[in-house]
């Protein structure tokens, strides 16, 4: 069966940075292999049309310039937060992802939402969070195998639905 628009696609794959470094393996048990709905953008655009087509058992290697990848890196993404501000100041360590309640300052409703950032600096007034990905501004390099091709089923897509299908790009 070959990967169309609708499919679930299973992939074995290996992420490597812009230094030829394994960031990320289906190969390592708490990761395992990538399931992803063909033409719903829940992985990189670039990856999905090259996949296109192809079939059970097909391996690419494939890199990818930040754009197509995880974006630019945002000098803006950064901001410095006074650690009084910070519930547990005293246990947040650089390197740490850590969730953050933003105000959406577009909406009329003003609703909160949130997000993922990773503390990049302390000092004794404040905590520098970062929420770039880790691998913004930096080209990346897939290299897949599809291990299946095949329509999902209703749970699957009713999962989807329920995460609210988030996008890879």
């Amino acid at each position: 069966m070959k990967i169309e628009s609708g499919l679930l696609v299973e992939l074995n794959y290996e992420l490597l940075d812009a230094a030829g470094e394994l960031v990320e393996s289906s190969a390592h048990e708490e990761v395992g292999p990538l399931q992803y709905l063909h033409g719903l953008k829940e992985i990189p655009s670039a990856l999905e049309q090259e996949l296109e087509g192809r079939e059970l058992g097909a391996a690419l290697e494939l890199t990818l310039a930040p754009e197509e990848a995880f974006g630019p890196y945002d000098a803006e993404a950064l901001i410095n937060v006074p650690r009084a501000e910070f519930p547990d100041g005293d246990a947040v360590e650089v390197g740490e992802w850590i969730q953050v309640t933003v105000e959406d300052e577009e909406s009329d409703e003003g609703e909160d939402y949130e997000v993922h950032m990773r503390v990049v600096q302390l000092d004794d007034e404040a905590i520098v969070l970062d929420g770039n990905h880790p691998l913004a501004g930096q080209r990346v390099t897939y290299k897949v195998q599809v291990g299946d091709v095949r329509p999902p089923t209703a749970e699957e897509l009713r999962e989807r639905e329920e995460d609210g299908g988030e996008g890879g790009d």
